[in-house]
């Protein structure tokens, strides 16, 4: 199985080191970081991942808080009114120019190294409605694959008409929309999006780490099967959810059949590195062997569950890339 083509379609890649530091020191916190962690996730460093883990490709998600740049930049405006607001339409434009500057250099990156290829990154809270779905078809343009969408930052949830207009643009441009999903944030709640399914037919979401419940088929997993039973435009990729088998706190069985539920015809590999190996492990967590290098534990351990799944021939190669090929027709 050592030719298996893998796809990690759920990364964070970094600008640089500092745009690294600043995910660990503004962005988690120090309190949200595994002890003496020294990842940063910069594309030299996901090339040594990609070596170290048997990863063929790499799919970028681009994310900027933009949202907390905006919500944060507002304790510096001036009291009185009229400076306030002056402030924040500059304070919103700087935000969406950091947003829209990280996808360009996504961009510059897929088109030097076909391995790496993006979602461009949107929040039409801070871009504008009718703004992010500019920049999705301007980034579109320039070779995304998809749109990222966090709702946590946005402070929105999936049914919010603000994001209409990107829904629209990406039926009609057939390019898919992937949204965090997880239990830190109300509006990160899967069945919101229901209503943008049902409003947007051929509309395509793919439901990062399939719901994310502390426990599988928890109330968040239950949300996102309910939704694929309904709807044919629902995703998922697995990013945080194999290692669990690892680890032993999910048995191999019960992950496939949880992932079944959904559809291999419906599921991609992911491993949300750098988040994955930088974020303290829950308890359970079971220690990669001495050979594998201590930055992408949680990657290693996430391919080695995908290559040894119970599953068939073909459900394994869906999931490790033949989903994700299939989603966005590269």
């Amino acid at each position: 199985m050592s030719d298996l083509r893998i796809i990690d379609m759920h990364a964070h890649v970094q600008r640089s080191d500092a745009h690294g530091h600043e995910i660990r020191d503004y962005f988690l916190g120090p309190a949200l970081v595994k002890p003496g962690a020294p990842n940063l996730g910069t594309v030299d460093e996901v090339r040594e991942m990609m070596a170290a883990t048997g990863i063929s490709e790499v799919n970028m998600l681009q994310f900027t808080w933009s949202g907390r740049y905006l919500r944060h930049g507002r304790y510096t405006l001036p009291d009185d009114p009229a400076d306030a607001a002056a402030g924040e339409e500059e304070l919103r434009r700087r935000a969406a120019r950091r947003a829209s500057d990280n996808n360009a250099w996504a961009a510059s990156v897929h088109a030097e190294d076909a391995r790496f290829t993006f979602f461009a990154g949107v929040n039409p809270v801070v871009m504008g409605a009718e703004g992010a779905a500019e920049e999705a078809r301007r980034r579109v343009a320039q070779g995304a694959l998809g749109i990222k969408i966090v709702p946590s930052d946005m402070g929105i949830s999936g049914d919010d008409t603000l994001l209409f207009p990107l829904y629209e643009y990406c039926v009609e441009a057939g390019v898919p929309v992937l949204t965090e999903t997880g239990g830190h944030s109300p509006h990160c709640q899967p069945a919101p999006f229901g209503a943008a399914l049902g409003a947007f037919p051929g509309l395509r979401i793919v439901f990062a780490h399939c719901g994310h419940d502390r426990e599988l088929g928890g109330a968040l997993d239950q949300e996102v099967l309910e939704l694929a039973a309904r709807h044919e435009g629902v995703y998922g990729d697995t990013s945080l959810r194999l290692h669990e088998v690892a680890d032993g706190t999910v048995s191999a069985d019960d992950m496939v059949r949880f992932l079944r539920r959904i559809g291999f015809d419906r599921l991609m590999f992911g491993s949300n590195y750098i988040f994955c190996d930088v974020l303290p492990t829950r308890p359970g967590h079971v220690a990669a062997p001495d050979h594998v290098d201590p930055r992408f534990t949680q990657v290693w351990k996430s391919v080695q569950v995908l290559r040894t799944l119970p599953v068939g021939d073909d459900e394994r190669e869906r999931l490790a890339s033949g989903t994700f090929l299939e989603l966005t027709r590269s």
